[in-house]
């Protein structure tokens, strides 16, 4: 009897841990958990890298080109094309929400009062008469405009001179009140334009590097007051330059024409029609085809989202653009920069400023700028000090002490007026 007790007690508590549940088995919930939270720190680090990536695109000068050029070299133009008009949209749609109720977007005051004469002007008979600035003109759409819009404020060059540049601000899409155009008038009875090859771009066989210095000439340093971006590179569009009797690229027909004539006026226009005066130019610079031509837009800029106005960006994406125009009268040089601009906005932007001839320059983040000089002390170049709005990166010796690699304008004081 007492075997048989004692054998059921023992075999109890061998069998019973058996049937049991094994200890390790809610481990697949544990796993699962780990992997959620593998998936979130990959998600973060990811939004941090797309931020970090962004803000050194936006941050770091030359960063962003170089890792667009270095994309293109492995997934060809298209691919980084692609990701940029998607980059773009999303900023785009972002920035419609974050400020569809603020104010728009302006870069200085207007003008408390009317514009007093130049002391400089008026404290010498001998000293050249001070000219009117443009005309005023109404914002194409009040709605997004600010109160600077239309009125052009005269800009100290640092020449003590009469002035000679005018800016103003136009806010030129009725959809976003943070996309505003700041445009330069600049009187070509005062100030001269010229043209510099890049070291680099545009690329061309026929001019070596050695004979590209990138450079505002020395000659011109003590008369510089300004300069700003030139046009797109070589690859992207293969439109023409000639410069010191050298073609560095070809024209096209239907390339937009910025050139500087021998009896020193500016002219604008399609090359088919231009191209007659060949001989008669001292410099061209083409660009994507104009985008105003005789007062009116181009054709295919009916249409918001109007492709046609870049090679590595369509002219749908809402980014920073340049452009340069001249004014029905020819007196005045317009040059326009501004941020979240679709071409069919900057073409509207130039024409309402006046522009009865424009030309798209350079477009994204890092290429367009317009920089004004200050004098070096006695001996020094001069050094870039302010640019036409507030977050361009620059660096002092711009174009004046670093060799520029792409093509840029430069602007001076007439020798007669230094």
């Amino acid at each position: 009897m007492s075997l048989g007790t004692t054998a059921p007690s023992t075999s109890i508590p061998v069998t019973v841990p058996d049937d049991r549940p094994a200890p390790d088995k809610p481990a697949p919930p544990k796993k699962k958990a780990r992997w959620g939270r593998r998936l979130l720190w990959g998600a973060g680090g990811s939004v941090a890298g797309v931020l970090a990536l962004w803000t050194a695109i936006h941050e770091i000068p030359g960063f962003g080109p170089a890792l667009a050029d270095g994309a293109r070299s492995l997934f060809g133009p298209s691919a980084v094309a692609w990701a940029e008009d998607v980059a773009y949209g999303v900023a785009d749609d972002i920035n419609q929400a974050r400020f569809k109720d603020d104010a728009p977007k302006a870069y200085w005051e207007a003008p408390t009062a009317a514009v007093e004469p130049s002391p400089v002007a008026s404290a010498s008979p001998s000293a050249a008469p001070e000219e009117p600035p443009p005309p005023a003109f109404e914002p194409p759409h009040p709605t997004v405009a600010s109160a600077a819009d239309g009125k052009w404020i005269p800009m100290d060059d640092a020449t003590g001179g009469p002035p000679a540049m005018y800016k103003s601000l136009v806010h030129p899409d009725p959809k976003r009140s943070f996309a505003v155009v700041a445009l330069v008038a600049i009187d070509r009875k005062r100030i001269d334009l010229h043209l510099v090859a890049g070291k680099t771009e545009p690329s061309s066989q026929a001019v070596p590097m050695d004979k590209r210095p990138g450079i505002v000439p020395e000659p011109d340093l003590a008369v510089l007051v300004a300069a700003f971006n030139g046009g797109f590179k070589a690859i992207h569009g293969h439109w023409g330059m000639m410069l010191d009797g050298q073609t560095y690229v070809a024209p096209r027909d239907t390339g937009c024409t910025i050139a500087l004539m021998k009896d020193d006026s500016v002219r604008v226009g399609t090359w088919k029609g231009m191209q007659p005066t060949e001989g008669d130019m001292r410099w061209f610079r083409q660009t994507p085809p104009c985008l105003v031509e005789g007062g009116a837009t181009h054709p295919a800029l009916e249409v918001e989202y109007a492709k046609g106005w870049g090679a590595t960006v369509s002219g749908d994406t809402v980014i920073r653009r340049s452009a340069i125009g001249v004014d029905a009268t020819g007196r005045f040089l317009l040059f326009g920069l501004g941020d979240a601009l679709t071409a069919q906005s900057l073409a509207r932007a130039m024409k309402t400023a006046g522009a009865r001839d424009a030309a798209q320059l350079d477009v994204n983040y890092a290429y367009p700028r317009f920089l004004v000089y200050e004098r070096g002390p006695e001996g020094a170049p001069p050094k870039a000090k302010s640019a036409i709005i507030p977050d361009i990166k620059f660096r002092p010796a711009e174009y004046v002490g670093e060799p520029a690699l792409r093509d840029f304008f430069y602007l001076t004081r007439k020798k007669t007026e230094s």
